[in-house]
């Protein structure tokens, strides 16, 4: 089970902060923890907290960005938002917090949906050997591509047959084709980088051969998202 640690990066002018997937509870919970704090706090899709200082921004889906280091305001909340009981979804509703996916011939193609690992956040990251998928996110993928038959298409920091060199600011990767075993052994989070190492795309697309088995046990890999999920399957 993935316990909860922090992770904060410094990507361009922003700090972020990597939070668990949060309840409509636990969103309520962090404003009011702010407003005792002495922010202004406005909730609509995401929650914003402004101070002479700053202003600090957080989106269920567990990012929070700020452009000074926000981490004294929102870390003080985390032991309370992680003493909530998780609140039970259909199983489809969780899958989506996560991924989407359709045929694509005998294979299928999946998109991660992830916090900051995509669009322009992702050419930083790159470009600075840097990473932030998130554990729960790096569980989710890491189990597809393990369910999935044949290969797998990903990036890579070290070459393999048939790579496609392509450049991140100086940094050299390769659009490569893994055995799904290696993509899996190989995927980089947050927690930590290995000797060899594989990364979603910037898309966030997984595109894999047959899956053997459709369906990830959502019930099973619930218990693994652990701290970084506040929602487990009905």
């Amino acid at each position: 089970m993935l316990s909860f640690r922090v992770h904060g990066l410094e990507i361009g002018q922003r700090h972020y902060l990597l939070l668990p997937k949060m309840t409509p509870k636990q969103m309520r919970l962090l404003a009011g923890r702010l407003e005792g704090a002495g922010y202004s706090v406005r909730q609509g899709d995401s929650l914003s907290a402004r101070s002479r200082e700053s202003t600090i921004h957080v989106a269920p889906s567990g990012i929070c960005w700020s452009t000074t280091d926000p981490s004294d305001a929102i870390l003080p909340a985390i032991p309370d938002i992680l003493t909530c009981e998780k609140e039970r979804v259909p199983v489809r509703d969780l899958e989506s917090i996560y991924l989407t996916r359709r045929r694509l011939g005998a294979g299928s193609l999946v998109r991660i949906s992830t916090r900051i690992e995509s669009a322009s956040l992702w050419d930083s990251l790159r470009a600075s050997d840097g990473c932030g998928l998130a554990p729960d996110e790096h569980a989710v993928a890491s189990s597809l591509i393990k369910k999935s038959a044949g290969d797998c298409e990903v990036l890579t920091d070290f070459p393999a047959d048939d790579s496609v060199p392509m450049i991140c600011g100086r940094k050299r990767y390769y659009h490569s084709r893994l055995g799904c075993t290696l993509a899996a052994e190989t995927l980089r989070s947050v927690r930590a980088k290995g000797p060899r190492n594989s990364y979603l795309f910037r898309s966030g697309v997984l595109k894999l051969g047959r899956l053997e088995r459709l369906d990830l046990d959502w019930f099973e890999l619930s218990e693994e998202l652990g701290d970084w999920c506040s929602f487990a399957p009905a």
